[in-house]
């Protein structure tokens, strides 16, 4: 499966992706147009959060939209050498340089557990416009939407993708669905 950046300022540049071992499952380019479409201007200058990045296809289309910054967490050996490999090719420089021209903004892959990210980001204090996240479909889902909404400042917007077959129990809290065959994105905003 080819994956390519959908819009922006990188549109059209080609990330690698090993979907054989099934390890890696990208978001597809028709998710993350509607993703993207959804979240519209807003994308400008913010700062994103894509965890489970895999590939990273998610948080450098955010990137390409004019994110400052986006975070690209990722555990999985295999998947962390395809997302540092992205990030390069994408960016066509380190992933944590701001590009010379003063396009795009900073792609920074992070090797880390996704929860022990989340919860060294809320002892920081720190907090981000978007976080989105695409977890493995047969992970536990439970406590994924309080992990999210802990990262957000306020009015900031929390997407997770989830599995259509088997949608996590706190759906009905969802400000918004949009489903896309086998998956479905669920957004909410942190209102406090």
């Amino acid at each position: 499966m080819g994956v390519i950046i959908t819009g922006g300022f990188y549109r059209g540049r080609k990330l690698q992706t090993d979907t054989r071992a099934q390890i890696i499952r990208p978001t597809s380019g028709k998710v993350r147009e509607a993703l993207f479409s959804s979240l519209g201007e807003r994308v400008s200058g913010a700062a994103f959060v894509d965890l489970y990045a895999g590939s990273g296809a998610v948080g450098l289309e955010a990137v390409s939209r004019g994110a400052a910054e986006a975070y690209l967490v990722e555990n999985h050996a295999q998947s962390w050498l395809l997302l540092k490999a992205n990030c390069k090719t994408v960016l066509g420089r380190d992933a944590d340089a701001t590009d010379q021209a003063g396009e795009g903004g900073k792609a920074l892959p992070i090797r880390a557990d996704v929860m022990a990210f989340c919860r060294r980001m809320r002892e920081e204090g720190r907090t981000f416009d978007f976080v989105f996240a695409d977890p493995p479909f047969d992970d536990d889902f439970s406590r994924l939407r309080d992990e999210v909404s802990g990262l957000l400042v306020q009015g900031g917007t929390g997407i997770v993708q989830f599995p259509s077959r088997n949608p996590p129990a706190w759906l009905d809290k969802a400000d918004k669905l949009k489903k896309y065959g086998e998956s479905g994105l669920a957004f909410f905003t942190k209102y406090i």
